[in-house]
């Protein structure tokens, strides 16, 4: 049993040192990501419009080949596994090619390769950082310590690119940025830095008529920050008030009641 957890141990270590070396220069355990708590977007909401671009087509490339290693780490463990051990280090290898043309195509300036390059580090680091708290036992401390430290990591690289697209205004990007600062990964929470984001979304999404998402928004600004805070109470306001009839429209005539004439008002 302690060599089957050896080996698992040293094929993980393997696989962090292909697929972590263009984050940190530091060895990583990959994994799956979980979903988060309430920071996902809807199913079908898209961060943006149009068909696929070169940068979301790689990030869907990317997930493919993560799904592939952990299959593969899982079929190590097995005794009864057939595949030979390099599947795991093909796979880890064609994920890391594809977060290298991610790279270059951020630093060229393209603001959805930034997008999704910081999304693949976020869901890391909330992964990391998952793994660390369900660790208890004394005799592992250490290992979540080495957890945390990667979805550190994780976490700066994540701010890095999400800024790109944060400046540019896009809500889905702000939304993981807020949750970036409001977190305890990076050291004590920035509640201020981190209502901003919220705020900023929250008003992207509602303006894009997504008020699901800007409701969590919401909630998240108010776990942040006063509930008087002008910036909660404008979102509250656009959240529960009805845009009026446009003034264009005009109304039946049944509806619209005429004024009296000046000869009548005389009498």
């Amino acid at each position: 049993m302690f060599r089957a957890c050896g080996l698992a141990l040293l094929l993980v270590a393997s696989i962090g040192n292909y697929v972590y070396a263009s984050d940190a220069k530091t060895p990583a355990v990959d994994a799956p990501s979980k979903p988060q708590k309430s920071t996902q977007a809807n199913a079908g909401a898209e961060p943006f419009v149009g068909p696929a671009s070169e940068a979301k087509k790689l990030y869907r490339r990317y997930k493919r080949a993560h799904d592939k290693t952990v299959v593969a780490i899982a079929c190590v463990r097995d005794p009864k596994c057939i595949e030979p051990e390099d599947e795991v280090l093909r796979h880890s290898k064609e994920a890391l090619n594809i977060l290298n043309k991610l790279d270059a195509l951020a630093a060229e300036g393209d603001i959805q390769a930034n997008y999704y390059r910081g999304l693949i580090a976020y869901e890391r680091g909330r992964y990391y950082d998952a793994q660390a708290e369900i660790i208890t036992h004394p005799d592992f401390i250490l290992t979540a310590t080495v957890y945390r430290r990667y979805a550190k990591e994780q976490f700066l690289i994540a701010e890095k690119y999400l800024s790109v697209p944060a400046k540019a205004m896009n809500p889905f990007a702000c939304r993981y940025m807020g949750d970036i600062y409001s977190s305890t990964i990076l050291g004590s929470p920035r509640k201020d830095k981190a209502t901003n984001y919220y705020y900023t979304a929250a008003i992207g999404f509602l303006d894009q008529g997504n008020k699901v998402d800007g409701a969590k928004m919401y909630t998240a600004m108010k776990e942040n920050a006063n509930p008087a805070d002008s910036r909660i109470v404008q979102v509250y306001a656009k959240l529960h008030n009805e845009e009026p009839i446009a003034s264009w429209r005009k109304l039946p005539n049944d509806v619209v009641q005429k004024s009296p004439s000046k000869k009548s008002q005389e009498h």
